[in-house]
């Protein structure tokens, strides 16, 4: 008898251990650390994954207003926003993946006359710094912006230690908070894809003006949707009812948009164009009804031919990451150009505009899909 009750306290002894055992890793996977030294999470275990796994990666949440810093894939500090430049400008924060470039710990702006220190080079004229001050020693007010993202002195001063010439940034907007209007559909699984380059986003294409650097930009005529490292529905879906207006296969004079299809939706007087895909569904046919929902394709990063889009510099014969996205528009004509006429700085030369537009693209028939499709 004793030893029926010794072997039962052992097994319930060495059941609790194990229990106890499984609790604390479990703990440690989802545990953090606060370091009240400083206003930075510092995480024992990174749970998120970044979007690309790099050495050395940035990831800038403009729908969370935080920045994520990972180093060999791991989650180390986020770092908190405290103002980004409003969308629908033209200087409006730009999205997409860039390169930490030059670092000035003292900066006076080339445009305004205010101190920007700790000043990380994001993109082109976009930086990373302090919130600016006047020369008298005044802060500016959220009315002054020039697109750069602002960040609390301790902050500035962390991330501008930590910031290294090449790191990789990936600014971006989750979608978690979207709602879709009731009568849409989203083009893809929004729970599945991030926003990686948004309407109007600024890209830069000349050098030639000192006072008024827009001019030197074009902008983003749609949205680029990007899967997400976990994404398990890759497929492309139709938004509304309507007519399969045009296909266009990758090569065959498709100007950097790859497998292409343009949807008619006479009910609503616009088109819908989906890009860049790596395949088109077989059954499409020009012509014929589609309903809302329907798939169109799978997302991928086709271009002039090839798998063209990379992450870094693009090419069919580069080696970089695919880029794999959905360029996505909403516009007036079924074009794979500007819907009305304009021509866009490119390699040196004025050209026709696809993908961009020299200005704000609600100017040249491009509506802006987020607030097409969203309540």
């Amino acid at each position: 008898m004793k030893w029926l009750i010794l072997s039962l306290l052992i097994i319930i002894f060495l059941t609790i251990l194990s229990l106890s055992n499984s609790f604390i890793k479990i703990h440690k996977k989802v545990s953090f650390q606060f370091n009240f030294s400083n206003p930075y999470i510092e995480l024992n275990l990174g749970i998120r994954k970044p979007k690309i796994c790099e050495k050395r990666v940035w990831e800038i949440n403009l729908s969370k207003n935080e920045i994520y810093f990972f180093e060999n894939c791991r989650l180390k500090i986020i770092i908190p926003i405290a103002y980004q430049a409003p969308p629908g400008k033209w200087y409006q924060t730009p999205t997409g993946y860039f390169r930490v470039g030059i670092k000035k710990e003292k900066h006076i702006s080339s445009l305004f006359p205010v101190y920007m220190n700790y000043a990380v080079q994001m993109y082109e004229d976009f930086f990373i710094h302090e919130v600016p001050y006047y020369l008298d020693g005044r802060r500016v007010d959220n009315n002054f912006t020039g697109g750069c993202i602002r960040l609390e002195t301790e902050q500035a001063k962390k991330f501008f230690e930590m910031a290294r010439a090449g790191d990789l940034i990936i600014s971006y907007l989750d979608m978690d908070n979207i709602k879709v209007k009731d009568n849409f559909v989203f083009p893809i699984k929004k729970d599945q894809f991030y926003l990686r380059q948004r309407f109007n986003s600024p890209l830069r294409t000349s050098w030639h003006s000192l006072e008024d650097r827009k001019i030197d930009y074009i902008q983003h005529a749609g949205v680029d949707l990007a899967p997400d490292n976990e994404a398990k529905d890759l497929n492309v879906y139709n938004i509304y009812d309507g007519k399969i207006f045009k296909i266009v296969k990758n090569g065959e004079n498709d100007h950097g948009l790859g497998n292409t299809v343009i949807i008619e939706h006479p009910d609503l007087k616009i088109y819908s164009l989906y890009g860049h895909l790596q395949s088109i569904n077989y059954d499409l046919k020009e012509g014929n009804f589609i309903k809302k929902g329907k798939k169109i394709g799978i997302v991928g990063a086709t271009g002039y031919g090839c798998n063209y889009w990379r992450v870094g510099e693009d090419g069919c014969d580069k080696k970089g990451k695919l880029d794999i996205h959905l360029h996505f528009e909403i516009k007036i004509k079924p074009v794979l150009e500007s819907p009305i006429e304009a021509r866009c700085f490119i390699n040196g030369k004025y050209k026709n505009c696809y993908d961009y537009t020299p200005n704000n693209p609600e100017l040249f028939g491009y509506y802006d899909p987020l607030k097409f499709l969203t309540k």
